[in-house]
């Protein structure tokens, strides 16, 4: 201790010195660590580096900027796709509706299309709800359901009007995606055809694809009928397929000979109507001025004329369609969309280069 306090000096500088020689251990410790972290980060870029300059296409050079070509080119893809979104035009429908509003707007539009098809002259189904069976009998409707059902019943509203206009002779069933909870494959209410479609809609970052099937019968002309009103349509449907079925109808005979006098055809001989005007005036064949009375003829031989007479013998045939609409997403839902999927790429989101991709689709969709 004597010691000590005789070298007090010496002893707080030692203490000092052991106290830097540890603050200055530890500090060259952390930096260590702090160096081997960055090159460890280092080494990552530079693979990540290596694996951009062995990519096709090269992110470029000091000559050639393929980096700066990509935002270029992605700028004017942008452009263009804003400038098409205005030809494809959605189905109009009405939002903000809660379940009564949607129950009211569904009983509706079955009265209206109903109307429709007796003022044209279509044959529906008995009660036909068009693929709202199961909503015409509820009493209430989910929040989160009452949205994507309005989409679809106007889609269909739409696309009914089309067979509608051209007239079909018989409207069999219109099926689709189900988009709600109780929309489920099987029978129906009635025990008839499904409502639903096992096809589901796809998607991707630009649009929503929902299919629908057309069943419907009638002739040629119908369904050219039908075919230019999808043309003409300022929505976007797309006939994916069109199955022609011949097979199940009787034929229809569109010009049948008239009947003839004293009952049904065959009864008696066909008279002119100069010979009729003889025989009500009290005239006979061979008279002065008066024809000679031709020759009768049977039944069978009057039928070979009109057979041979028929050009075209037209029959009902059933036709199968299938129907592709188009829905565009919002812009910015497919911005946020595209934003995930670079993160989930591992590639910085403010980055745009040459070796990005865009997303693929959930299902293959065919456009």
């Amino acid at each position: 201790m004597d010691w000590i306090k005789k070298n007090l000096g010496l002893v707080l500088g030692g203490l000092l010195v052991l106290a830097g020689l540890g603050a200055s251990g530890y500090y060259l410790y952390t930096k260590i660590q702090l160096s081997n972290s960055i090159s460890a980060q280092l080494e990552e870029q530079d693979q990540k580096l290596q694996s951009l300059m062995r990519m096709r296409p090269h992110p470029g050079n000091r000559k050639v900027d393929n980096i700066a070509l990509a935002k270029e080119q992605e700028a004017q893809l942008t452009n263009f796709a804003a400038r098409a979104r205005a030809q494809f035009a959605p189905v109009p429908y009405p939002t903000n509706i809660d379940g009564g509003s949607f129950g009211l707007l569904l009983a509706d539009t079955l009265d209206h299309l109903h109307r429709r098809a007796r003022m044209t002259g279509t044959k529906l189904p008995e009660g036909y709800a068009f693929t709202f069976a199961a909503q015409k009998q509820a009493l209430s409707f989910e929040p989160k359901s009452i949205e994507p059902l309005t989409r679809a019943l106007m889609e269909v509203k739409t696309l009914s009007e089309i067979l509608l206009d051209a007239r079909v002779i018989e409207l069999e069933r219109i099926r689709r995606p189900s988009v709600a909870a109780n929309d489920t494959p099987g029978l129906t209410l009635g025990g008839g055809p499904s409502d639903y479609w096992t096809r589901k809609p796809v998607t991707n970052d630009l649009a929503v694809v929902i299919p629908y099937e057309l069943v419907f019968r009638g002739f040629s002309s119908e369904l050219q009928a039908f075919m230019q009103g999808l043309a003409r349509s300022p929505h976007t449907f797309l006939l994916k397929n069109l199955i022609v079925d011949t097979g199940e109808t009787n034929e229809v005979d569109m010009f049948s000979p008239d009947m003839g006098l004293g009952g049904e055809e065959g009864n008696m001989p066909r008279m002119s109507p100069q010979m009729l005007m003889m025989l009500r005036y009290g005239l006979r064949p061979g008279m002065r001025g008066m024809p000679m009375m031709p020759q009768p003829t049977d039944a069978a031989t009057e039928a070979a004329r009109a057979e041979a007479n028929i050009i075209v013998r037209e029959k009902p045939f059933r036709v199968t369609a299938w129907v592709d609409v188009v829905r565009l997403r919002d812009p910015a839902e497919a911005a946020a969309s595209r934003t995930r999927s670079r993160r989930s790429s591992g590639l910085p989101g403010d980055q745009s280069s040459g070796a990005e991709t865009a997303p693929e689709a959930s299902t293959a969709a065919a456009f």
